[in-house]
């Protein structure tokens, strides 16, 4: 396997269908095929807008398309949860502990959570994003069950387990447990500090809000419950043993996801398909065994959600140097009234926070892009805190500070006038270029192949990927 990025550039850069505004020919985009990309180098590009689906990495014409795309990204390490997203957790729990499900799906502002259109489900750009205007809430199962039948796993109570208590009692129960312990500890003499802190988390005030890996971990807590969630993280990419184990069972969920929820044609989410939009990837394997890196390496994951037994969801996601990103998310629509999508981008924020305490450089959560022009896409900036990048100098800025730019014209600059991209200060000449196996800088190529007259589309692209990335990756030219 290589271990340096192999990039093809695409020049051309016509219009196409767009749907976010459904309009038939108003988007643009840049887009390069990568055979391969280190982790570093898809960190480098995703901080300058590029996104991949399977191996194709695309770049908005931010100010030439009908509805700019800006990256956006949440610091997992500050997040603050929002009373919406407190409650889909419970939903989600109240289902787990007690078997209690809502009466209706509530319809939230986008279902999909944390991947809504930001990846080509077919691979080519034209059709770009072209699900998000067909997307409609999944039907809600029914309540009901026929007598002397045995409920699907999570669909219902199971009649071969204990009758469950209801959730108030057990909080009672645990209460005054918790009560009897205290003044247990307070008649013995008082230990020391080092003793009392060993093993537990740090003290607080009996008032202060629940953190979310808390709020996460409450079915974990009870004794009894009645349904089962297992998150499993396996590598998507050189495929594992368990990837290959669940392949079908997971393309199945996606089948559904798409046909039900996106309205695709049954011939559409196919096996080809999926494998070139969500298990391909060109990310190159980076070892868990290098000295405080995270402990299943760098590269591309499926973080599967399992019920009972049964895969009900899966999130595709990338682990970055510096962050964790969002690439899709799909599930069963039989569980559509459990917000999966919501649920799964706090999974996957808890699982930054984790990854931090490890390796403290991993901190950000990329959720794609934040797409003002398309109300759908607006729930985005309800992760706080979060940020969007400038479309010219590639700076992060605080989201409620772009917002009233936004409102005012849909292409907004957030950096101050004199700001410039550093990373964009480009010498052609030190591209790095690969003819015919071979390595060279561009003023090599170039002399070798004068007639090739090709210098301003490398210099388009070096700009577009940057400085930085221009002079470590190698651009396959004939």
């Amino acid at each position: 396997m290589a271990e340096f990025s192999i990039v093809e550039y695409f020049a051309e850069h016509e219009k196409y269908h767009c749907g976010y505004c459904n309009s038939p020919d108003t988007n643009y985009s840049h887009g390069m095929w990568a055979h391969y990309l280190t982790v570093q180098d898809y960190q480098d590009l995703i901080n300058r807008g590029w996104r991949r689906s399977g191996k194709y990495c695309y770049k908005p014409t931010m100010n030439q398309t009908c509805c700019p795309s800006y990256a956006v990204r949440c610091h997992a390490i500050n997040f603050k949860i929002s009373s919406s997203q407190k409650k889909v957790i419970k939903r989600v729990n109240r289902f787990l502990i007690n078997g209690i499900r809502p009466q209706a799906a509530k319809k939230e502002e986008d279902e999909e959570g944390n991947n809504c259109m930001e990846s080509d489900p077919g691979g080519s750009s034209q059709d770009l994003k072209e699900t998000c205007s067909s997307s409609k809430p999944s039907a809600t199962p029914k309540d009901s069950h026929p007598p002397k039948q045995m409920p699907k796993p999570g669909l219902g109570a199971n009649p071969n387990k204990p009758l469950l208590r209801k959730a108030k009692v057990i909080r009672m129960e645990i209460k005054k447990q918790k009560l009897s312990q205290r003044e247990n500890s307070q008649s013995k003499d008082t230990p020391t500090s080092n003793e009392s802190s060993r093993g537990k988390l740090p003290s607080k005030n009996q008032n202060q809000p629940k953190t979310l890996e808390e709020l996460l971990d409450e079915p974990a807590q009870q004794p009894n419950v009645a349904h089962k969630l297992e998150i499993r993280l396996i590598r998507s990419k050189p495929k594992c043993s368990a990837f290959n184990s669940t392949f079908k069972e997971s393309h199945q969920v996606y089948y559904n996801y798409q046909t039900n929820v996106h309205n695709d044609s049954p011939e559409k989410p196919n096996v080809k398909q999926f494998t070139c939009f969500l298990v391909d990837s060109p990310l190159i394997l980076k070892h868990r065994d290098l000295p405080g890196g995270p402990p299943n390496g760098y590269g591309s994951f499926h973080q599967q959600y399992i019920l009972d037994g049964k895969m009900i969801a899966v999130g595709v996601i990338d682990v970055l140097p510096n962050c964790l990103s969002s690439v899709y998310f799909y599930y069963d629509p039989e569980y559509s009234f459990l917000s999966l999508g919501t649920y799964s981008a706090l999974r996957e924020i808890a699982l930054v926070r984790s990854l931090y305490k490890i390796q403290p450089n991993i901190e950000y959560y990329y959720m794609g892009y934040y797409i003002h022009s398309c109300p759908k896409m607006r729930y985005k900036g309800q992760y706080f805190p979060s940020t969007l990048l400038c479309p010219e100098t590639y700076h992060w800025f605080p989201i409620e500070k772009c917002l009233p730019k936004l409102n005012e014209k849909k292409y907004c600059r957030f950096s101050d006038p004199d700001e410039v991209d550093e990373n964009g200060n480009v010498d052609p000449n030190r591209v790095l270029i690969l003819h015919e196996q071979q390595e060279m800088s561009f003023e090599m190529y170039h002399q070798l192949k004068p007639e090739a007259n090709d210098e301003n589309q490398v210099m388009e692209y070096a700009n577009f990927v940057g400085k930085s990335c221009a002079q470590r990756m190698f651009l396959f030219r004939v």
